[in-house]
């Protein structure tokens, strides 16, 4: 931290002229599929099938005989490529082989996704462009950090876990300097089980399919069972694969088939054969057949000819017609959810339970979830947010100074959730208690009239709220739908000082797992949480608003860093707290301001196993003090060797007083910044130190207004909140909420994006209604 010794003087707004420019990190993101021929000829076929079946992980022979792979495999290639030079002139087109040329789409439209400092990059596991080729190039383009996603959702030995295995033989090879995130299984992601849903969904619609004329067959390449034996977890990841795009496309599973495909060789292969599964079927009546290659990312041989040609000739042998879903491909959605991976990782799901209503629903079997949002309350307060209330329920916002005078520490959280929901006739509840809002959600009785909710409303606002006109809050009270359609945009980021804020979703997930400690978090309430974090998924996934996702903390400190000439990645790094914000400060330095995790030290208090689960995630390899209060000896010795203390504790006293760290180190020779997300403060008197300094909540608020501004500039955000608004609006219905509610144009006078011309007005005729 060098640079901090400079802090004060020159140009006063913290820029240096001097400064160094920070390195722009180069990422990359690298796509691995099975492979094809260079060309539909017997040589160009034979040697491709020879590279293929020599893999030991392909034909998996016995202990001892591993040396007969090569030389088995090229035998089988010798006599198979005739054959198969015919399969391939039926599908091969002007551009080449369909994998090749799909595949080349598909990072093509994953490139104009990604951010604009990601280079997209394809390989074939056999076949050209090569894994050791492909390597060559990323080192070339100077990529520092590469995810490779093998394109198969469902992990097998036979195809991701050779893909893996030879990408790292390359690597070691080749000498290669950057470091490697692999995806290698995400047969149960949230995106990709949405898009193939999707994908399915409108399919059918075109074609006038339902579950009455129809029957459903999933279609996933076989392997012998004798790999499944020794552990292969394939099947395992294809049913589970199936079961959630069902539950999610909503086809029963009595109208719905599975088979496997593309057997070869004597040895036994998983079952049923889907050329049987599709006879049978014909056999029995069955006059609309609808087959989904469920295994299958990428159109290729096995899809194009194998299915339909081949099967489809069996099946019209005998009366039937067949549909042939295509495979993923370049669909958006499913780039979408590539992106997502890529970014992020897999979300796994285990089930859509009532999150969201399936997308095929049949009217002889259509399920109404009553979601109860009529009983639903929202009482609280927050500070004014970047955009308005748009489309949403017209509220008034508190200072900064009233919030801080209502809101509590997650230490006195539990109680107060507790008290609220045993005294005042509320049925459960979680408190959205962060340095932005303090707002309670929870259950109104569901038989009591008006007279009873409103005395039920006037309890919890004085259980929560001990203030007086003169205090400047602003108590808002929402109920029913006016309520969860402010929960959905605030999932969203809407309602957040900085748009698209993507640290609500852990603060919400924070105050639900709050709720369970205090014994609020009933059924509805659990429903509730995983409603908005579904929706939010969902409004990213489907708008141009998944293109603002920014964080909290890295918007506080990614302009004060830059004015000040300083490099986080330089410095050593203390984060103090164990809360949603400590964890989101520890991401942001290692993922976005590139800190080594072994030059960051975590200091914090007890935790349960599942805080101290996600807490260790994040830190990495860095250290860990544990401590019984954040002023002891320990902590006090963690801030003397550090340059940078960040603390994301929520306490409503001081921590830390100048006194404690007076005598550690002399700051002028080596300056501390001290970075305090806390409203109330965590220190007390640190600013009197030379060589200190300290950016308080106030300071990096300032900050976040200002990205937020620079954000808003941007050509496509007016667009993109148009549609976040409208979307919202179009699917409250999915939760059973009656309708949305939409402030008059009158009402949104005192927008304060509205003079940018940012503010949304949009025509909508709702329940009678109509509203801008």
């Amino acid at each position: 931290m060098k640079s901090m010794r400079h802090e004060s003087a020159g140009d006063p707004s913290g820029h240096h002229e001097d400064a160094p420019p920070t390195p722009t990190r180069r990422f990359g993101a690298l796509l691995i599929n099975l492979g094809t021929p260079d060309s539909p000829d017997v040589a160009a076929v034979r040697r491709y099938l020879a590279e293929f079946l020599s893999d030991p992980e392909v034909i998996q022979l016995p202990s001892g005989l591993g040396w007969l792979n090569r030389p088995l495999g090229h035998l089988i290639a010798r006599f198979r490529a005739p054959k198969s030079v015919e399969m391939y002139k039926q599908v091969w087109a002007e551009s080449g082989s369909p994998l090749s040329s799909i595949t080349q789409e598909q990072a093509t439209t994953l490139k104009a996704m990604l951010p604009p400092d990601w280079q997209v990059f394809y390989a074939m596991r056999y076949g050209q462009p090569s894994i050791a080729q492909t390597l060559k190039e990323i080192e070339a383009a100077g990529i520092e950090e590469l995810v490779v996603i093998p394109m198969y959702p469902q992990f097998s030995g036979s195809t991701t876990g050779t893909a893996v295995r030879e990408l790292y033989s390359c690597l070691k090879k080749g000498g290669h300097h950057f470091s490697v995130t692999v995806r290698n299984s995400w047969y149960n992601d949230g995106g990709y089980i949405h898009a193939q849903a999707s994908l399915i969904h409108e399919y059918t619609r075109r074609h006038g399919l339902t579950p009455e004329n129809s029957v459903l067959v999933f279609s996933a390449h076989g392997l012998p069972t004798s790999y499944v034996e020794r552990g292969d977890p394939y099947p395992a990841h294809t049913q589970k694969t199936i079961e959630l795009t069902l539950e999610r496309l909503g086809w029963p599973a009595d109208r719905t088939a599975v088979g496997y495909q593309s057997r070869i060789g004597p040895v036994k292969w998983l079952e049923p054969n889907v050329d049987t599964l599709l006879e049978e079927l014909a056999e029995s009546g069955e006059k609309r057949l609808l087959v989904c290659p469920i295994s299958f990312t990428v159109d290729c041989l096995e899809t194009l000819e194998e299915i339909d040609v081949r099967y489809r000739a069996l099946v019209e042998a005998r009366g039937s017609d067949m549909f042939l879903c295509p495979a993923l491909n370049a669909y958006e959605p499913f780039v979408t959810a590539v992106k997502e991976l890529v970014l992020r990782g897999p979300r796994p799901i285990t089930s859509w339970g009532e999150k969201v209503e399936p997308l095929l629903v049949q009217k002889s079997e259509k399920k109404i979830v009553h979601r109860e949002t009529d009983a639903l309350l929202m009482i609280g307060t927050s500070k004014a947010n970047a955009i308005g209330s748009g489309m949403g329920p017209r509220l008034v916002s508190s200072s900064e100074e009233g919030l801080c005078r209502v809101k509590k520490s997650q230490c006195d959280a539990v109680p107060l959730l507790k008290s609220t929901c045993d005294d005042t006739g509320v049925t459960g509840g979680f408190l959205f208690n962060t340095c932005y809002r303090f707002e309670f959600y929870g259950w109104l009785p569901d038989d009591a009239d008006d007279v009873q909710r409103e005395s039920v409303i006037a309890q919890v606002k004085s259980r929560l709220f001990d203030v007086d006109e003169s205090d400047d809050v602003e108590v808002n009270v929402l109920v029913g739908t006016e309520a969860w359609h402010h929960l959905m945009r605030t999932a969203g980021g809407l309602n957040s000082g900085l748009p698209g804020d993507t640290d609500i979703l852990e603060q919400l997930q924070t105050a639900h797992r709050v709720s369970e400690r205090a014994g609020t978090a009933g059924r509805r309430t659990k429903r509730l949480v995983a409603d908005a974090l579904s929706a939010e998924q969902q409004l990213r996934g489907e708008t141009a608003w998944g293109e603002f996702d920014p964080g909290y903390c890295y918007a506080a400190m990614a302009r004060l860093v830059e004015a000040a000439g300083l490099s986080l990645a330089d410095s050593r790094c203390a984060v103090f707290g164990g809360s949603t914000t400590s964890r989101s400060v520890l991401t942001t330095l290692a993922g976005r301001f590139e800190v080594p995790s072994r030059t960051i030290t975590l200091v914090y208090r007890g935790h349960g196993s599942g805080q101290m689960k996600l807490l260790r995630k994040a830190i990495g390899n860095g250290k860990r003090v544990r401590v019984g209060a954040y002023g002891e000896r320990a902590a006090v010795e963690v801030v003397q060797g550090a340059d940078v203390v960040v603390f994301g504790i929520d306490h409503n006293e001081p921590v830390l007083d100048v006194e404690q760290i007076r005598d550690c180190r002399d700051f002028t020779e080596k300056p501390l910044l001290i970075i305090d997300f806390n409203t109330f403060g965590s220190t007390s008197g640190m600013e009197t130190l030379e060589g200190v300094t300290v950016w308080d909540a106030a300071t990096l608020d300032a900050a976040v207004v200002a990205y937020g501004d620079e954000m808003c500039d941007q050509e496509d955000f007016t667009t993109a909140v148009a549609e976040a608004e409208e979307w919202i609006v179009a699917n409250a219905a999915r939760w059973q909420c009656k309708v949305a509610v939409e402030p008059t144009p009158d009402q949104c006078g005192d927008c304060p994006r509205r003079a940018k011309g940012l503010c949304v007005d949009v025509r909508i005729e709702t329940a009678g209604r109509s509203a801008s």
